[in-house]
């Protein structure tokens, strides 16, 4: 497994292969389509919990954002659903590459947009009840505006979309996001 830092700015990458398997319990069970990958101790690690937990990454060059649930031997594993699999191009008993974010505290609120949040009750309230991802998502839509007038934009839409009770940005592409912070240097696809 090898960690890549690709700027001062992002998270570390993690990159490792794994073989996708079919759960014993549920090969069992016709219907189920969701293949499962072992994921290395040392990501397990990085996860900062015994639990599930929300990563981004790709998988053989497709993005994606999924859990990391525990494994039966104090690990995780990564469920592998039809789209990512489709992305992928791979199946049961197929190596694949990936690479996943290392998980990263939550962005420190920028002060425009903690200043344009005292405006409104409705707004505060929401951020405070969001979850950790939530609250990135909406930091990371502000934030990736290039030009000032975008950005005030997007920070007045945030303090609406909040006051309405709308958990999520409408727009924000985590998928850009985790490109621009994943090297692109290996192919998409795994020589098979």
């Amino acid at each position: 497994m090898k960690k890549c830092k690709p700027g001062k700015s992002g998270p570390s990458v993690l990159r490792f292969k794994a073989r996708l398997f079919r759960h014993p319990e549920t090969a069992k069970a016709r219907g189920s389509s969701t293949l499962l990958l072992d994921v290395p101790d040392v990501v397990s690690k990085k996860a900062h919990s015994s639990g599930m937990i929300t990563v981004e990454g790709t998988i053989n060059g497709h993005p994606f954002r999924a859990t990391l649930e525990p494994n039966t031997s104090d690990g995780h594993w990564l469920p592998v659903n039809k789209a990512m699999r489709k992305g992928a191009d791979a199946g049961v008993g197929d190596t694949v590459q990936l690479a996943i974010l290392e998980p990263e505290p939550e962005p420190i609120m920028p002060s425009d947009l903690r200043v344009a949040l005292t405006a409104s009750d409705k707004a505060k309230t929401l951020w405070k009840e969001l979850t950790p991802i939530g609250r990135t998502d909406w930091i990371r839509w502000v934030v990736s505006a290039r030009q000032p007038e975008t950005r005030a934009r997007r920070i007045r839409r945030t303090v609406e979309q909040l006051s309405e009770g709308k958990r999520r940005p409408c727009c924000v592409n985590i998928y850009e996001f985790m490109m621009s912070h994943i090297p692109t240097n290996v192919s998409r696809r795994q020589e098979k």
